[in-house]
This record gives structure tokens, sequence and C-alpha cells, in this order.
């Protein structure tokens, strides 16, 4: 499979003029001071929000599961009461279930936990998830991660006075534990590691957890693999770089491990990397952010190809100071990261990665942007996507206190860029976190903090529905009164966002010469870049210009269509002959009844009924044109014909007869027989 990466820099793009914000509403409720929030959602933007407040002198994590729309539950409290807890995090597959995990401060040694969340949100037990021995070795840095198949990994790092190891366990879908392993031997010290959920080779399969993590400093630094298998084995330490000749990535940190919809990992992270300058094919050093790309079932190995997701150019440095990733329910991963901008500030930059086709194989890519805002200083960068390509990412200003906080963070897409920076009843603001439903709804949540200190968790929803109506006019022009003519309108959502559609309704001073058919079908919410169509059927009634109005209603706006037609004092007759082709011998006649109606809604005037035959072959009885008068609407008349096949048919040659319908105020019809003559 080919790997390729575009250097695609999104530097301006235009903003979202009809995009709509609500303000910032708190779903923690009254009560003492709330910090670090957290939010995680399901593919419908279903998400539980939590944080940490303390409640009767002891530190709680608590929650709320909020609808993309701002509505939400009841507040929970997950972790057991009489206990110091902090760092909660949260993790939601696509249904909605989710796990929220914290640190208890209470035990021996501050120690892991976690609720599990039912779809429904039935919340299970608080389950011990590490040991609180030995005796000091605190928990910290929870990472989690959650399979399609119920089960969950949980890893941490544990501080054993010298170094930092990594622990991680497999959650059954029962909610029982599995090992709790050590994946690391407490000799070199690790960051903070990340867990991901592998999905099955085999569909239907169970999944295995993938966890990564940064250790070492200088010359001893790497990046770290083992992963716990389905059967709750443990596979053998990997080490991604071979550093045969110094090191290859040199102090990394913020290990993220996401996978893609279809299996393949995605493994970022940030270091001083060795690169091939390839003007002087001599290797330089560079901060980059990293990606490792593996496809589905692939293992981790020493030496795989691990790509420079940033701009890394020979003699210009890009330093960056943290980084995030996210992976998204039936698309591929996404990145940020804090570029230190050469000059001073910094930058939040995003990254995504592409699958496409090619000759029928897969092949990835990777761009860069858009760049989401600039400030000073950034910290504590947050980034969601959906599968559609609309994302939300922000940051931190920390200030130049300690408290004095600000969040910043745009939602962008295709269609731009919408920058936000929270404000209401508050002054600072920090923790920022992102969901955005399948369908480009969104949510930003975080902490909003008041001029006591007082901490809030506040979400923010984004909608934007749109309505289009095509077309805005229409002329019918003439028709024949009483004659229907028929049209269609189509309904478009070109937002962002669902559009519903609340009503559809003719009015109009004519509106009872028009009618609507199959409009019912679209009142209806109506997914972004989709069409609804339906007829609109006027029916002239007199010679005057008549007109109407088709309203369409929406959440997104109303438009209107108007409607114009002129009726035609005119009408439409039919002529049918019975039975059709015949033959006969010489001298032998044959008979033709011919019907005659007026399908339209005024009389037919003068109608007449004229024969066109071969004369020297055949003879019409009677009068070639006959006259029937006025014939009124509706009205049927049956006229009988009578042909001779005479000698100078010949024989075997099919000879055409064609009456011929006329009116003063119809277009002329005609129907047309064959008559040959048969026999010696």
């Amino acid at each position: 499979m080919a790997a390729l990466v575009l250097g695609c820099l999104m530097l301006a793009a235009p903003s979202l003029a009809n995009a709509t914000w609500t303000s910032p509403t708190t779903v923690s409720g009254i009560g003492s001071s709330v910090s670090q929030t957290q939010v995680a959602g399901a593919s419908d933007g279903t998400s539980w929000v939590v944080w940490k407040r303390n409640v009767g002198g002891f530190d709680v994590i608590q929650g709320t599961k909020v609808q993309i729309d701002g509505t939400q539950g009841s507040i929970l409290t997950f972790s057991p009461a009489n206990m110091d807890s902090t760092d909660p995090v949260v993790s939601s597959r696509a249904d909605g279930s989710a796990m929220v995990g914290w640190i208890n401060d209470d035990g021996a040694s501050n120690f892991v936990q976690t609720v599990s969340i039912a779809t429904d949100g039935t919340v299970g037990p608080v389950t011990d998830r590490s040991d609180t021995l030995p005796v000091g070795n605190d928990a910290e840095d929870i990472s989690i991660a959650l399979g399609d198949d119920g089960t969950a990994g949980v890893t941490w790092r544990r501080d054993n006075g010298v170094n930092f190891y990594v622990q991680a366990v497999m959650v059954a879908a029962d909610g029982t534990s599995g090992t709790i392993h050590d994946l690391t031997d407490g000799t070199i010290s690790t960051g903070a590691p990340s867990v991901g959920a592998a999905p099955p080779v085999a569909e239907g399969g169970p999944y295995s957890y993938r966890i990564m993590w940064p250790q070492g400093t200088g010359a001893d630094s790497n990046v770290a693999n083992r992963d716990i298998n389905s059967d709750d084995s443990v596979s053998d330490l990997v080490l991604v770089f071979a550093n045969t000749d110094g090191p290859d990535c040199e102090d990394p940190f913020d290990v993220h491990v996401t996978y893609g919809a279809d299996g393949s990992l995605n493994a970022f992270w940030v270091c001083y990397r060795k690169t091939l300058d390839f003007t002087t094919f001599e290797y330089f050093y560079n901060w980059s952010a990293q990606l490792l790309r593996l496809e589905k079932g692939v293992l981790v190995s020493t030496g795989a190809t691990v790509t420079n997701a940033s701009p890394t150019v020979y003699g210009v440095p890009y330093p960056i100071s943290g980084l995030t990733a996210t992976q998204t329910y039936g698309g591929q991963p996404a990145a940020a990261w804090i570029h230190d901008l050469d000059g001073g500030g910094q930058r939040l930059e995003t990254y995504r990665v592409f699958v496409w086709q090619v000759d029928g194989k897969p092949v990835w890519g990777g761009r860069t942007g858009p760049f989401i805002t600039e400030a000073t200083n950034l910290e504590s960068p947050a980034i969601a996507m959906n599968a559609l390509g609309a994302g939300m990412s922000g940051a931190v200003d920390p200030g130049a206190i300690p408290g004095q906080s600000t969040v910043s963070f745009a939602r962008f897409s295709g269609s731009g860029i919408d920058s936000q920076t929270p404000s209401g009843s508050f002054v600072y603001s920090d923790d920022p976190g992102f969901v955005v439903a399948e369908d480009g709804r969104s949510m930003a949540a975080f902490t909003a903090i008041d001029g006591s200190s007082i901490g809030t968790a506040r979400v923010m929803t984004f909608t934007d529905p749109s309505l289009r109506v095509d077309p805005d006019s229409f002329n019918y022009g003439k028709s024949a009164i009483g004659e229907k003519r028929t049209t269609y309108i189509t309904i478009g959502s070109n937002g962002q966002t669902p559009n519903n559609v609340t009503g559809i309704t003719l009015s109009g001073a004519n509106a009872g010469r028009y009618a609507l058919s199959g409009a019912s079908d679209c009142v209806k919410q109506m997914q972004p870049n989709t069409n609804c169509r339906f007829k609109v059927v006027f029916t002239p009634g007199s010679t005057a210009t008549q007109t109407a109005q088709v309203s369409v209603t929406s959440e997104g706006g109303n438009e209107v269509t108007n409607l114009s037609g002129i009726g035609l004092n005119q009408t439409r007759n039919r002529i049918t002959v019975s039975p059709g082709h015949r033959s006969a011998r010489k001298g032998r006649v044959v008979r033709f009844k011919v019907k005659v109606s007026n399908r339209g809604g005024v009389t037919s005037n003068s109608t007449r009924i004229c024969v066109n035959l071969r004369k020297r072959a055949l003879k019409l009885a009677g009068n070639r044109c006959r006259s029937l008068g006025n014939l009124a609407v509706g009205a049927t008349r049956t006229l009988n014909y009578r042909i001779r096949v005479t000698w100078r048919a010949h024989r075997g040659v099919k000879l055409p007869v064609t009456f011929v319908l006329r009116s003063n105020n119809t277009v002329v019809r005609q129907a047309m027989v064959r008559v040959w003559r048969k026999g010696r």
C-alpha cells in the first residue's frame, strides 16, 4: 500500500456566517466549584459530560448525559462517597455506551477506578482496576479504549519512587477485570501511556488492546508497544525505533493510539526526529508530529515506517509543545498540536488522515489544516471530528496568572471555519472538549470560572440548518381549461446540520386550482446535502391568470414558490378505431367502429370527422366527412363506417385509412388503420 503525505496548509477559510451557537449552558447544576470537565459522545452526538467537584469535603466525580441539542439528564455521582477522586476520563462507543475512569486518592497508593454506562444510561458498579500496593506507587494518566464487542482496555502509569512504569488491564463485556499487566519493569521511566481498541481481523471476532508509551530520555528515547490479546495474554515489548546510529526519535511525548474505520492503527506522538534531507541526502533533526500507520492486523515492529505529520524542512525549526489525537466513527483519525512559532507565540494546528481508492486499492495520505487559533501561550489541545470531515479543535490560553485561562476553539468543515471564544456570566474558562455528531451537529464542553474562582461545567451546541427551494417561481404558461399540468418543487437541505421541515402549504388567490402531491413525505428531518421532491398540479378553470404560493417552513428558514398559469378556452378530444387492421376479399366490406370523446374541460365546438383513404382501391359508404356538432365535456359519440375492397386493390398491399377529428377549439387528432385485399 502506498503512503502519501500531503502538505496542504489551510491558512485561511471563510467564516460560517449562518452558523448558530447556543449560549454557554451550565450542566453541572448548583453547588460547589467544578473543575476538570471532560466530554465524550456517541455517533449521534449524545454525550457524557463529567467533572470533579468537592461535596462534603471530598472530591467526587460527577457527570450528566447531554443530548446534542443541549438537553441534559440527571446529575450523577460516579465515584464512591467519602473518598477523594480526581482526574476523570470518559470514553464512549458509537451506540452511546461509555466508561468513566478516575484516580482514587484514598488508598495506600492512588489507584484507578471505573464505572461502565449502558446505552440506556444505566450506571454499573464502581470497580477497582489497579492495586493499591505497593504503598506509595501512585497511579496517574489514565487512558481508556472501548471495543464494539463490549470489552474495554484501561492503562495508566505508576510511580515506584524512581521511575514511572506502565500497567494495563482488559475489561470483559460483563465488566470484570482481567489480569493487571505490568507492561514495563520500572527500570526506565515512561511517559503517559495510551490504549487503542484494535478491531478483530475476522469480522465479529474479539477485540484486543494496543498500548503505546514514550520512554527514556536523550539517546535512550523510544516509543514502546505491547498488546493485550483477546485471550488476555500480553505480547512482547517492541521498541518502534532501532536507534542504530544515534536516536531516531529523541524525547518523545504525548503518544496517542487511534484506529481508522478500516481497522488501521494510527499512532501519533511528538519527538525530536532524525529526518533525511532529500536535497543533500544528509540527516538532520527537527521537532515533528509523528504518525505510525499500520494496516489492520499488522503488528508493531522495530523499524516500522513512521511519517512526519507536521512539516519538516531542513533549517526550518518546527517546535511542537503539545499534541492530541482522536478517532472518528466510520472515518479516519485526526490530530491537533501546538506549534511554537518562530518569533514568538503559539498556534493550534490540525491534521487529518484520508483514504481513497487508486486502481481499486486503498491509498492513504494526510493533510495539515486548518490552523485554529494563535496566542502568546497555548496548552491542552483538543479535537473531535466526524467521518464527513466536520471537526472542532481548540486549546487553552493559560493567561498571565494561574487560574486566568481562556478557552478558544473553532468548528471547521468544507464550508469554512467558525471561531468561538466562550463568554457569558464567567470570566475565565478551561478544559475544552468537543463532540461532532455524524450529522454535523456539534457540542463544546468546558469549565467556566467566575470572578470568585467558582467553576461550572458548561456546554455550547452548534446547528446550521438551511433550506433551499427550487424553483422560487414557476409559470405553467397557457393550458386548456380543465386540463392538468404538472411541475415539481425540490426542497434541499444545504446547511451543515439537519433541517426539520415543519410544513408545506398552498395559499393564494387561486389556490383551489392547484394541488400538492407527495408534499407530506417531505415534512421531515432532512440530513445535510439531501433533497426531497413533490408535485404541484395546476388545473385551469378560466381564461384568467391564476396564481398561488407554495410555502415551505423549516427550522432553517422559510421559502415560497410563486405559481401562475393561464387557462385557454380549448378542450382535448380523443379518437379511437376498432377493430384494428383488417383484410377482405375483393368486393367484400370491412366495418369499423369509431369512438370520439371530449376529455377536456370545455365543450368541443363544431366537431367533425373526415376519412382519408385510397379512393380507387377502397370505397367508403356514405359521406367522407361527418359533423358531430358541439361535443359536451365528458361526452362520447360512436360512429360506424363501412369500406368495400375493390378489384383495383392489389393483393397484400396494406392501404391506410385515416380518421381525422377536428373542432374549432382543439388540436387535430387522428387514428389510422390499414386495409388490404386477400385471396386470389
